[in-house]
């Protein structure tokens, strides 16, 4: 009984509350405005109306990436994939093999922390260019917003 009410507790702790949207506001626009509103959503894999409250707002979004900018991120990915591998195949050795395998360990051990900082510089990349538009709401993040540094 004591694990199903723990459960329960995480559950409800963990629910997003309800955002109810019940306002409408209308505007009239020319047809080219409402083509490039609808262009400028479609980039950036939203829909009209949340584009233009995020718009509206002082949020930017960001288009998709083209197949192009993805394929680039792919191999990447990739890359990263390789970096981490390699980073963890040194990491496994003993510091003897390790001064064995590069002969000169202040080198190899300067070496492994620039490949561990790539690694984790990549790491941010890939998560940022892989989060899907949206309108933060109910935050008042300044950062988020299209002046924010």
């Amino acid at each position: 009984m004591a694990h199903d009410k723990d459960t329960s507790q995480r559950k409800a702790k963990q629910e997003k509350p309800v955002v109810r949207r019940d306002k409408v506001v209308v505007t009239k626009v020319t047809e080219l405005e409402f083509a490039q509103i609808k262009s400028s959503a479609t980039q950036c894999g939203m829909t009209r109306s949340d584009f233009i409250r995020a718009r509206t707002l002082g949020y930017k979004p960001r288009q998709r990436l083209t197949d192009a900018e993805l394929d680039g991120l792919h191999q990447l990915a990739a890359c990263r994939t390789d970096m981490v591998n390699f980073a963890n195949a040194l990491h496994g050795l003993s510091d003897n093999e390790k001064i064995k395998l590069f002969r000169h360990q202040p080198t190899m051990l300067d070496w492994y922390e620039k490949v561990a900082y790539v690694t984790n510089r990549v790491t941010d990349f890939l998560q940022s260019a892989q989060t899907a538009n949206s309108y933060p709401a109910g935050t008042t993040n300044e950062e988020a917003k299209e002046g924010g540094t």
